[in-house]
């Protein structure tokens, strides 16, 4: 072995390891026995140690194959070797012992076969001797297909979970790089379920519950985590639980939570100032004497409470979108209390479906839904006539349809020139810059019907 070799064990060991310098001597000579076995091994050969306050390994030595060609196009001397990649590297420095035919992958993301030894120095593991081929060069065995640390190897660099396998008993078998961060005790032996959950599922509930699946929310440490419990089908391992951090999500569910009653609360209020609005007009009507003062303070009344219905359905539920129907229906129930002193007209409500629309699209109807109607009632049916006025909600293919209709004396749209009815002016204004849609005024046999559809 080279004096520059001789130097990179030492400078490494001595920077990533806490071996004596008699544990570092011993690495030496284990190093100078490799290199006298090289033609015997004929294969890519590694001296790993672990490195301290870590679950990885440092590769401090590498024997290229005398008669083969290296798997690896640069000598990985330096580099770690991560628990998750080569997990018999991190077994067998933390156990002791021998493991062959481990399947694993190298720092330049190969899949090959491992055999391992540990490299004792009295009662204490110092490191492993790593034999590498390739992983075709090896027959796949029966125990390979249920190789549960490999399978995890495979998925760790696309997994941000922390997965731990257990055996019947709850006893803590493997873990992968996520669990190590999430916990500081897992590198002692003998961890059992309960250590770790004991406190937020009970052992006994999780064993006896044969669902193939399960799940939970729990709380450790002041974060939240989803948990998932699955029964595996393995001699040694009884089920698997993987951990997603959800934290961050709950935090959103908290803050959406907050605003989104805050916005509820603010609809609330608008709702309250418009009623109160609309109290106050009322009011006003009832005290004055003046016939064509109270058929105004009654329209600007009714178009109060008209904008209230969305505010109203708004402050009962979540999200800024409303069951269009819903609000129509307030629209009808209160032009029936507004308008009750006239019994001669009926007014009903025709929903053919269910259409869900955003808040300022419900707005903008019930405005004009309540203009119309107010016409209704207020020109339709003169001299104490009786007659039924019906407003028909329908979707037709991408179009919502909203009609209309009475039975009255009917009137002829070109007959009202410019802006003489504020009525009719919000609903055209309403309809083209609000909706973006279309209306059409269509004077019957006995009556009107006004449709206005929009997308």
């Amino acid at each position: 072995m080279s004096t520059i070799k001789k130097t990179k064990i030492v400078d490494l060991c001595r920077k990533y390891t806490n071996m004596t310098e008699q544990e570092i001597d011993f690495i030496l000579k284990k190093a100078e026995a490799v290199d006298e076995l090289a033609e015997v091994f004929d294969c890519d050969v590694f001296i790993d140690v672990p490195l301290k306050n870590s679950t990885a390994s440092i590769v401090v030595y590498h024997v290229y194959p005398v008669t083969k060609q290296s798997l690896y196009e640069k000598s990985p001397v330096g580099q770690p070797a991560l628990k998750m990649n080569e997990p018999g590297v991190w077994k067998v420095s933390r156990t002791g012992g021998t493991l062959k035919g481990y399947k694993a992958f190298t720092q330049e993301n190969v899949f090959i076969r491992q055999n391992i030894h540990a490299i004792n120095y009295g009662e204490k593991v110092l490191g492993t001797y790593i034999l590498e081929t390739a992983f075709h060069e090896v027959q796949e065995t029966a125990e390979d297909k249920n190789d549960y640390m490999t399978m995890t190897a495979k998925l760790n660099n696309y997994i941000d979970d922390a997965i731990y396998f257990f055996d019947a008993s709850g006893k803590l078998i493997f873990q992968n790089d996520k669990a190590d961060s999430f916990s500081n005790n897992l590198s002692e032996e003998g961890v059992h379920y309960n250590h770790l959950f004991g406190d937020q599922v009970n052992f006994s509930d999780l064993i006896l519950n044969d669902h193939k699946q399960l799940q939970w929310e729990i709380c450790l440490d002041g974060k939240y985590y989803l948990m998932k419990r699955i029964l595996l089908e393995d001699d040694q391992l009884k089920f698997a639980i993987i951990l997603r951090d959800i934290t961050q999500l709950k935090d959103k569910e908290a803050e959406i939570f907050s605003k989104t009653e805050a916005i509820r609360e603010t609809h609330h209020r608008i709702k309250n100032n418009l009623q109160t609005m609309g109290s106050l007009l009322r009011m006003e009507r009832r005290r004055s004497s003046n016939e064509e003062v109270k058929h105004i303070l009654t329209d600007n009344m009714n178009r109060v409470i008209s904008i209230a219905a969305t505010h109203d359905i708004l402050a009962r539920q979540l999200g800024d979108k409303v069951e269009l129907g819903e609000v129509l229906e307030f629209i009808v129930n209160n032009l029936q209390r507004s308008y009750s002193l006239l019994e001669n007209i009926e007014l009903a409500l025709d929903l053919e479906e269910s259409i869900i629309v955003p808040s300022d699209v419900a707005t903008s109807v019930s405005l004009i839904v309540n203009e119309l109607v107010q016409n209704c009632y207020n020109h339709a049916f003169p001299n104490g006539a009786e007659g039924r006025i019906i407003v028909f909600l329908k979707k037709v293919e991408e179009e919502v349809v909203i009609s209309v209709t009475d039975n009255g004396v009917g009137f002829d749209i070109d007959h009202i020139k410019g802006n003489s009815s504020l009525g009719l002016f919000i609903v055209k204004n309403y309809v083209k810059d609000k909706l973006k849609g279309t209306i059409q005024f269509d004077k019957r046999k006995k009556g009107m019907e006004i449709t206005f559809r929009f997308n």
